[in-house]
């Protein structure tokens, strides 16, 4: 071996010994999160429950979702400790799948509970909110018809149909109404597995939200063997 390279590899080993002696970890960079490495429901309650465990603080649930994933960022308006992170992808036109990720959070800001599309992630979490079937003292319950337009989709599902129940009849007072409806388990206009039937969902939390996302995104895949 020529001796200019024996000395590189001696020194190079040296250096490392250095660093482990001075308690210095040499660590390999973790890939950023996308919403597109998750294909089903259940591959994103893996997801969340791994980089984000009970406990996680707000700040870095934001960096995962928002910072890295690019999600648009809702708070909720009457309750500063919940937030959502929502993400449209287009299926080729056939559906736009909504991923509606959100969050409860203590007055430390740390995580509380979390939920994929309305249903919870954490099993010994905060509880779901269940509303009461039935109407509020001295009020009207309705039932309503509703239907969440999605142009984009012009060659499949342009509109997505669900029940809506409100305790009081009031549609500006969201925090007595729950919804029933369904979607596909599968982020793949292929493939888009077994229809998932949402109950008893707050529709802030679900793929029925009529909030906007910053953008759509186009499906990754190839679109030309697509149906």
């Amino acid at each position: 071996m020529h001796v200019g390279v024996a000395m590189r590899k001696i020194h190079a080993a040296s250096f490392a010994l250095f660093l482990v002696l001075c308690g210095v970890r040499v660590a390999s960079a973790e890939s950023t999160f996308s919403f597109e490495s998750a294909e089903t429901l259940d591959d994103m309650s893996s997801l969340i429950r791994s980089k984000t465990p009970l406990g996680s603080s707000r700040e870095n649930v934001r960096k995962i979702f928002v910072e890295e994933g690019r999600a648009t960022l809702k708070v909720k308006k009457d309750d500063s400790s919940v937030e959502k992170y929502i993400y449209d992808i287009d299926l080729c036109h056939y559906y736009i799948w909504r991923w509606n990720i959100s969050f409860d959070y203590d007055g430390s800001d740390q995580l509380r509970q979390a939920y994929v599309n309305g249903n919870t992630v954490f099993p010994h979490g905060n509880p779901k909110k269940v509303i009461p079937k039935f109407a509020e003292e001295g009020k009207k319950a309705s039932i309503y018809r509703m239907q969440r337009p999605r142009a984009e989709a012009y060659k499949g599902e342009s509109s997505l149909v669900f029940l809506l129940f409100d305790r009081d009849s009031d549609p500006s007072t969201t925090d007595d109404q729950a919804l029933l409806g369904a979607g596909p388990s599968r982020a793949d206009p292929i493939n888009m597995g077994k229809l998932v039937t949402y109950t008893d969902v707050e529709p802030w939390r679900s793929i029925f939200d009529f909030e906007a996302a910053d953008r759509i995104v186009p499906y990754q895949g190839n679109c030309n063997t697509s149906r």
